[in-house]
């Protein structure tokens, strides 16, 4: 070690934080999308669902009997994906169909018996591997967690997608 002292390191900026955020949310999101981490879900619960299947359940566990389109904004998949889940779901007798009251050309989609009991299963490993993932954490750090991840969802979602201007540094491109 030379004669010169050591200087602290500087503080990072909003910017590098803000990547190592993105970064992070970025790690997050595809390990929650991922097949192999769906599958692994789906062995868990002692179902063979897909990463697909799995989300429409989920959607209807959450949020109950509703038209396929909903459902799909809901799952955050598009219409045909939903439409070719559900013909699977229906055929394995976990969804059932039935035309809405008030439009018999809606069709609004449920939960069988058979899919709420595999949808409660899947819920009760998800929170099995996320507390025992979350096992050297304090419940203060859980609760703050949960509450800045809720809130930074919902900021997302209210936020429009802006370019950040030429200033942006020189990974930009200039229109001509």
């Amino acid at each position: 070690m030379s004669g010169t002292a050591m200087s602290a390191p500087e503080p990072a900026s909003t910017l590098d934080v803000d990547d190592d955020l993105l970064s992070a949310l970025q790690r997050l999101g595809r390990l929650m999308t991922s097949r192999r981490v769906a599958a692994d879900l789906a062995s868990a619960a002692s179902t063979t669902l897909s990463a697909q299947g799995i989300r429409v359940l989920r959607t209807l566990h959450r949020d109950g009997r509703m038209a396929i389109a909903r459902l799909a904004a809901r799952s955050e998949m598009d219409l045909a994906a939903v439409s070719r889940q559900l013909r699977s779901l229906e055929r394995d007798g976990l969804v059932v169909r039935s035309p809405a009251a008030h439009d018999q050309r809606v069709h609004l989609v449920a939960l069988s018996r058979r899919g709420r009991a595999v949808a409660e299963r899947l819920r009760r490993v998800g929170v099995q591997h996320l507390s025992d993932s979350l096992a050297g954490w304090s419940d203060e750090d859980r609760r703050q967690v949960a509450h800045l991840l809720g809130r930074l969802v919902d900021d997302l979602q209210r936020t429009d997608v802006r370019s950040p201007g030429p200033s942006a540094g020189p990974n930009t491109t200039k229109e001509p």
